[in-house]
């Protein structure tokens, strides 16, 4: 079904930005609509060219400061998608494009992308437990249930000396 849709948006799209140029050529002219779609594309170039160093240099703060840098990355893939929008002839990509360039939008869009992205990897329709493997319900030592995440491996006391088969008397493993 995705992929008919999307089929169907990649014919229907070129079509609808084909019509529209010939719609405002016989409004406004050939020369005027020309101007108008060089003038994007210009626009568009510009702010890919601005952008790019942009976003590399709030990806670089934010690992500076230590924060995950999804933020930044977003809002600088959103502003160059706009950026190649404009490039585009046409002017639904061009509309498109001038309201990616609204930060609240922007940034409403990113934050719906992030959360539809978070609800399909926990995949809705399987259970949480079953995908991470949480322990069943038991007595802990102090009598409240565990629910946590069960863990399994090896340790040792770094702290006390180990006796037994496995360890020489120096420390090292046999």
């Amino acid at each position: 079904m995705l992929r008919l849709t999307l089929g169907l948006l990649l014919i229907a799209l070129p079509l609808l930005e084909l019509a529209l140029l010939i719609k405002t050529g016989q409004l406004i002219g050939f020369w005027g609509t020309l101007g108008l779609v060089v003038a994007a594309g210009i626009l568009g170039a510009m702010i890919l060219s601005r952008q790019s160093w942009t976003v590399v240099r709030r990806t670089q703060q934010a690992l500076a400061q230590g924060r995950p840098p999804v933020a930044p990355v977003l809002d600088g893939l959103f502003l160059l998608l706009a950026g190649a929008l404009l490039i585009t002839p046409g002017f639904l990509s061009d509309v498109l494009a001038f309201l990616l360039l609204i930060p609240p939008l922007r940034h409403g869009i990113a934050r719906w992308g992030v959360k539809r992205l978070v609800q399909r990897a926990l995949a809705p329709d399987a259970r949480p437990d079953a995908r991470i493997g949480r322990a069943p319900r038991a007595s802990g030592a102090h009598g409240r249930q565990s629910q946590g995440p069960v863990i399994e491996g090896e340790f040792e006391r770094l702290d006390e000396k180990a006796t037994g088969p496995h360890r020489r008397k120096d420390g090292d493993r046999v």
